[in-house]
């Protein structure tokens, strides 16, 4: 993460790489904070390992954005997960965002042979992070019908997190423009007049509602993104952090998985006399465990 307190806006943008990352950055008042993110790459390289298209790829690359923003706004230094849990055993998505930056997101297929669609299928929003001393956070809401996340993460803000928060998440997949990313704007404690501050931010934030255009036209540029927010009022640049697609799995990962089996499971294992290969969920590595190093598990076990 990269302080830029002292960095001017126009300079900062010219230098800024068309990457994803996440900036923030507040109004020199202290009355607003905002959190915006371009998750075009992550996005993309996540849908293409789950082989998703159409809506169901465009909703896990919002959701995708929506935890890398949970984090950076929340909790920055700590791992969060979110996940829209569709009724009807229709299967789930979920989106991991680590303080390393890498992200990751998934889609487990429920029993329908088509994939579950937000608008169509009800829905829960449940958002997960860990507390600095090792607790659990967690809170639920309902995805509303017309299956807007955005309106969703901004309903999880106001009641479980009670910070009244004004969301929008985009994501252009298709064509030759793909952009994908998003904001949060915050009121903060320290704003004179909030009543009065809050509803110039709202009537202002009417016209990022649909904000995928807006990414198309900056390819998914955060800082243009905060500049369109912040027009006509003066702001600082805070902090830029690089986020990308990355998974934790591992061969030490498989095998600690493995060592939890039965030794009746494991020496199973060892009587079929083929090596184990099993494949990650999420970015679909592929990880091949040998005979001996099952026996070795049966020999400690």
């Amino acid at each position: 993460m990269v302080a830029l307190a002292n960095a001017s806006p126009m300079g900062f943008r010219k230098n800024m790489p068309e990457t994803d990352a996440v900036l923030r950055a507040m109004t020199n008042d202290g009355a607003f904070r905002v959190v915006a993110a371009r998750t075009t790459d992550t996005a993309r390289e996540i849908v293409a390992a789950q082989k998703l298209s159409g809506s169901i790829a465009s909703d896990l690359a919002d959701l995708v954005t929506a935890a890398v923003l949970y984090r950076e706004t929340m909790a920055p230094s700590l791992r969060v997960q979110c996940i829209v849990r569709f009724e009807e055993e229709a299967g789930q998505l979920i989106a991991d965002s680590h303080p390393d930056g890498w992200t990751r997101g998934l889609l487990q297929s429920g029993s329908g042979d088509a994939p579950p669609d937000i608008r169509k299928t009800r829905a829960t929003l449940q958002m997960m992070r860990t507390l600095p001393n090792a607790d659990l956070h967690r809170g639920v809401v309902e995805v509303p019908e017309s299956g807007n996340l955005s309106e969703a993460f901004m309903r999880y803000m106001q009641l479980s997190e009670q910070i009244v928060s004004m969301i929008s998440l985009g994501s252009a997949l298709e064509g030759n423009r793909p952009a994908c990313g998003g904001f949060v704007v915050q009121l903060l404690p320290e704003a004179s007049e909030a009543e009065a501050a809050m509803e110039t931010m709202t009537k202002r934030l009417e016209d990022f509602v649909e904000i995928k255009q807006r990414l198309q036209d900056a390819d998914g540029s955060p800082a243009v993104l905060v500049e369109q927010i912040f027009e006509d009022m003066p702001f600082t640049w805070l902090q830029n952090s690089d986020i990308r697609f990355g998974c934790q799995c591992s061969q030490l990962r498989v095998m600690t998985t493995l060592s939890v089996l039965d030794r009746s499971d494991i020496q199973e294992l060892v009587e079929d006399g083929e090596p184990l290969s099993m494949s990650c969920d999420y970015c679909g590595a592929t990880y091949t465990v040998e005979i001996a190093q099952l026996q070795g598990l049966l020999s400690t076990s």
